[in-house]
């Protein structure tokens, strides 16, 4: 008994001097049940500082078996869509159940709003800390504001949390599948453009812009028909100019100041000197799958000092104010096989409510959840456990830790513009929508690997013991080319002892675009890089070498996989993934007949670097 005694008294103090256990969770704290019921308030006006109305709907707590609203107060959650408030199913009646009111407001120029829209532009940030205001003012509310919502509505949260300013009544945000750089996450790949991705937003954005105002205002047909039309012209300035840009090789394909201002990994240095505690929800499978680590490190990193841009430090203090839950989800299934509304409850009610729930008390607030089911918490990204293991491409096809011996030896690759293969990659850049295809990815890619011939791929031997990728992965690639330009496309797969595969992770370079910022990648050894930073801009654009022996540093995005022992890593080069990549129609004259040489020797190493623990 006073052994027990002893150790309570031990871990209170360690509770009060903020020292808590690596894998604490909320113990004593639960939901509850609910307590009301939802009524809805729709099409509320909204008159903004410059005269546009915006529109929203306000879903507020009843009394149980009723109509009539709680009397409250309440806190607000504030749930900012491009895609009509009434048919994009964003509110959590789950949180309004439990005591909060939750207001969803049509951004500007989209649903029942008038405006134009901005692509979460400067002036959409501008309008959600102006609507952070209105719904702190609601009749019932307690003046607390927390954002809620996922992909377009989690990058709208990051920029409203850094315009508000200090002392704001925004007091958290939980963005899931949120993108850091939606040019380089989304709408390029190493140069190369995402086709699937950027036409199923063009066509879902585009088409639900312009035609949910006749849902949002079916009172006002006329008004409606005017909201429709406004909408619908506005996809000159956006949808048609970047897609002719995508096919033009031009304007927007390339990194600028456009892009830069949509980027919210520019203002993580903001949300963190107003005070707004995130919590960013993202997956290995997501299309945002790049960018949701950097979100991570750069809210650490600001609140630490550092720059944003910057690798975690080893041994560098980390706060659970800025958490990071990663999972094997793609972007239509977020947190699946987890109570995320029990999360995100535990998160509001901790920030807005001043609940003890447990959900901070962490010194590890990144939690990993890895496809095959393994569970564990970290502090820094890249994980400061973790190590560089590198691994050569070598002759005969092999990938290996030691660096080949001979002075020359390459593999044949043949630029295609195509590889079709029925794998995680069309579902991961179809946002889900193909998910149930996956079972028959076998079968079917009998017939599809008849397209692989001009590809080539490297294999490990069998593991001796499981490989743990635990982060940013980087491919340095020395290159000869009959062309000049490349395309070149990774892939790295697991594959079993029986010969069934699984897409693991990838990435793509336009070998014009294959500058490097040594200001803003991370380094791995010798002069090499564990994340290269593009800076894909027309002026560091150049030619492809015709002539020697040429570099590009591919940048693949970030895993947290486990390779069984007994299963092999393979790395495949191609020049293709369709639909996922566009080649570029202004490039086909430079790239047709591309004979491209794969150095594997020792006088030009080609290697894979990955961080594993």
């Amino acid at each position: 008994m006073r052994l027990l005694t002893r150790l309570v008294t031990i871990a209170l103090a360690l509770l009060a001097l903020g020292v808590v256990p690596a894998h604490a969770e909320p113990s004593s704290w639960e939901p509850g049940p609910e307590l009301y019921d939802v009524v809805v308030t729709k099409d509320i006006p909204i008159t903004m500082r410059d005269g546009r109305v915006l529109r929203g709907a306000l879903h507020a707590p009843a009394i149980k078996g009723t109509t009539t609203p709680a009397p409250g107060p309440f806190p607000v959650i504030l749930v900012q869509t491009p895609y009509g408030k009434s048919v994009d199913g964003s509110v959590n009646a789950y949180l309004v159940k439990r005591g909060y009111l939750t207001l969803v407001v049509d951004v500007a120029g989209t649903g029942g709003s008038e405006g134009q829209s901005m692509l979460f532009g400067d002036a959409e940030a501008k309008d959600g800390a102006e609507l952070v205001d209105y719904a702190a003012a609601l009749p019932r509310s307690t003046g607390e504001v927390g954002l809620l919502g996922l992909s377009y509505l989690g990058i709208d949260q990051v920029f409203t949390a850094a315009e508000v300013g200090p002392g704001s009544p925004l007091k958290a945000i939980f963005p899931i599948a949120t993108a850091a750089d939606p040019y380089r996450d989304l709408f390029v790949s190493g140069g190369l453009v995402n086709m699937e991705s950027s036409l199923g937003l063009i066509a879902g954005y585009f088409g639900l812009r312009t035609f949910t105002p006749f849902e949002e205002r079916w009172t006002d047909p006329f008004d409606a028909l005017r909201l429709s039309i406004e909408h619908g012209l506005a996809g000159i300035p956006f949808e048609l100019t970047t897609g002719l840009d995508a096919l033009l090789q031009q304007g927007r394909v390339y990194d600028s100041p456009y892009w830069q201002e949509r980027a919210p990994q520019r203002v993580l240095d903001k949300v963190v000197a107003n005070g707004i505690p995130a919590y960013v929800v993202g997956g290995q499978y997501d299309v945002f799958q790049r960018g949701e680590p950097f979100l991570y490190s750069g809210l650490q990193n600001a609140w630490a000092g550092r720059p944003v841009t910057a690798p975690m430090e080893p041994g560098q203090q980390v706060t659970s104010r800025y958490q990071l839950l990663w999972g094997p989800w793609d972007h239509g299934n977020q947190g699946a096989g987890l109570d995320l509304n029990r999360i995100e409850l535990a998160w509001f009610d901790h920030w807005l409510k001043g609940v003890d729930t447990g959900i901070t008390d962490t010194d590890r607030p990144m939690h990993v959840i890895e496809p095959g089911g393994d569970d564990y918490r970290l502090r820094t990204y890249p994980n400061e456990d973790g190590a560089l293991t590198r691994l050569y491409l070598a002759p005969s096809r092999r990938l290996q830790p030691a660096a080949p011996t001979a002075t020359t030896g390459s593999s044949k690759v043949y630029y295609k513009g195509l590889s079709l293969l029925c794998s995680q990659s069309i579902n991961q850049w179809g946002a889900g929508t193909f998910r149930s295809f996956l079972a028959s990815c076998d079968g079917i890619n009998k017939v599809l690997d008849l397209l692989s011939p001009g590809d080539v791929s490297y294999d490990t031997a069998p593991l001796a013991a499981p490989l743990r990728l635990a982060g940013p992965i980087g491919l340095t690639l020395r290159v000869t080319s009959n062309r000049p330009e490349t395309m070149i496309v990774s892939e790295l797969w697991d594959v079993a002892p029986d010969g069934s595969r699984n897409l693991v992770t990838g990435g793509g370079m336009l070998g014009s675009l294959r500058a490097v910022d040594a200001s803003r990648s991370w380094a791995s050894a010798d002069g090499s890089w564990l994340y290269a930073h593009h800076p894909y801009t027309k002026e560091s654009a150049s030619p492809v070498p015709t002539s020697g022996v040429g570099r590009q540093d591919i940048e693949i995005r970030p895993s947290f996989v486990t390779i069984p022992a007994g299963h092999r890593l393979r790395l495949v080069l191609k020049t293709g993934d369709t639909p996922h990549l566009l080649p570029p129609p202004m490039r086909q004259a430079e790239l047709l007949l591309g004979v491209y040489g794969i150095q594997n020797n020792a006088t030009s190493p080609s290697y894979l670097d990955l961080w594993t623990r």
